[in-house]
């Protein structure tokens, strides 16, 4: 019962991510812990766990890429365990969809940024996105996770 609801949870935790980081400009780690809890609520109410090994070998493949992108791109750290997480729940047969969602939405945030930025923005203002110089993160990973759910 838990895994058919568990998708509905993660998209909320995706959305919820998105806001905090427009907001303050950091996702807070009690937020990135949750995939990781459902996912070990599903692993111990599901039958079959032969699927659930596949999704924690791509989670943990993530982890790695993230680290690289961590370490030399300046992605944020929460935004490598929201990515993991989301990992651990978008099917492997949607990895690739999932992927190529996600680098276009890089792409599209940050030229919709850029131009809040341009036409809204101030170092004023009480939402980090429009005063930070940063790029958020979990807006194309809320999309790419909200897209192989629900789309695709």
């Amino acid at each position: 019962m838990i895994a058919q609801y568990a998708l509905y949870l993660i998209g909320l935790v995706l959305i919820t991510a998105m806001l905090f980081e427009l907001r303050s400009g950091k996702i807070p780690n009690w937020l990135t812990l949750v995939p990781f809890v459902v996912f070990i609520a599903v692993a111990a109410t599901v039958e079959d766990r032969s699927t659930l090994l596949w999704q924690l070998l791509l989670a943990v493949a993530v982890f790695a890429v993230g680290l690289l992108l961590f370490a030399f791109v300046g992605f944020g750290a929460g935004a490598v365990k929201l990515m993991s997480g989301l990992a651990l729940f978008v099917p492997v047969s949607e990895a690739l969809t999932a992927t190529a969602i996600f680098v276009a939405s890089v792409f599209l945030t940050g030229f919709v940024v850029i131009q809040a930025r341009k036409f809204i923005g101030n170092e004023e203002s009480n939402w980090h996105v429009l005063r930070g110089k940063s790029t958020p993160m979990s807006v194309p990973l809320a999309m790419a996770g909200l897209g192989s759910f629900f789309v695709f």
